[in-house]
């Protein structure tokens, strides 16, 4: 019997393209103010300045002049919107100087306030996503309780991302409030999350289950 040889067929393939111009975003990002944050980075500045300048980066990819907005969202203790959803970047850069520490880990009330945010001020013809960047662990309510609010955002379409700084962070968790486990991010040093965060601006737009391969 004749040794097989390859067969080759052909194959056609409709495929989107996708542009990052073709869908406006509403993205809230959720920025850990407890008081870990102040600690040192290896470059000398607090982990709480790596993070603005991280989110500013991420602001900075935003078309804002064709309609993308933006909300921030700290907490600590408690969770305070800084800026509701909004185009200015002037505003949403005082917003980020303005985040103030304090104590306390509550996750769960930065993903609800945001999520609200997203839910009654967004676009129905915009992409809705979240960005929380924690550097630690959920406290002084368990991680569940964040978990159960992560899980009530995606139920209404919000797109969440996650992002533990540091070493000492509940990653499991994360992963849950994610909407996928790719969708959580680690930054072993505060100096990776300027990278991070271009990542997640260049993946929103166009989500890679939509649309292959990454373009």
């Amino acid at each position: 019997t004749p040794v097989p040889g390859p067969l080759y067929l052909p194959v056609a393939v409709a495929e989107a393209k996708c542009s990052p111009r073709q869908r406006r975003l509403d993205v809230a990002l959720v920025i850990d103010a407890s008081s870990s944050m102040q600690e040192r980075t290896t470059a000398g500045r607090t982990k709480l300045d790596a993070a603005r300048a991280a989110a500013a980066t991420f602001l900075d990819a935003l078309r804002l002049a064709e309609g993308d907005r933006a909300a921030i969202v700290a907490f600590h203790r408690e969770a305070r919107l800084l800026a509701g959803l909004t185009s200015d970047r002037a505003e949403l850069g005082r917003s980020l100087a303005a985040i103030a520490v304090d104590t306390q880990t509550r996750i769960d009330l930065g993903i609800e306030l945001a999520h609200v945010e997203l839910v009654s001020r967004g676009s129905s013809a915009s992409r809705a996503a979240m960005i929380v960047l924690t550097d630690g662990y959920a406290n002084p309510v368990p991680a569940s309780v964040a978990v159960a609010r992560a899980t009530e955002a995606k139920a209404d379409g919000v797109w969440l991302f996650t992002v533990g700084l540091g070493v000492a962070v509940d990653l499991p968790s994360l992963q849950q409030i994610a909407s996928s486990p790719s969708d959580c991010h680690h930054a072993p040093h505060a100096e990776d999350l300027e990278d991070i965060y271009r990542k997640i601006a260049s993946q929103i737009p166009c989500p890679a289950d939509q649309y292959w391969p990454r373009r």
